[in-house]
């Protein structure tokens, strides 16, 4: 069975739970990565974020080159 877990991580907190995960798991890791970049400010990324779901605006993210058919199993990963 192929396995691929797609996240996404603003501190790194999720990428190192999936680096762990890989160290133990056959599965391809696929990044989402906005194409603008928040800012490192945690308080304006939460304002912002706010904004974004009242207006129900998407931020564009980059193209990851994931063929989601190659796949048994995708796990997707964030935490908020």
């Amino acid at each position: 069975m192929k396995k691929a877990i797609v996240y996404y991580s603003y501190s790194g907190n999720t990428k190192s739970i999936v680096d762990m995960i890989k160290e133990k798991v056959d599965v391809d890791i696929f990044e989402i990565k906005p194409k603008e970049p928040y800012s490192n400010d945690y308080d304006e990324v939460v304002d912002l974020g706010q904004e974004e779901v009242n207006s129900n605006t998407l931020r564009e993210i980059e193209d990851i080159n994931i063929n989601l058919d190659s796949y048994d199993t995708i796990i997707f990963a964030t935490l908020v």
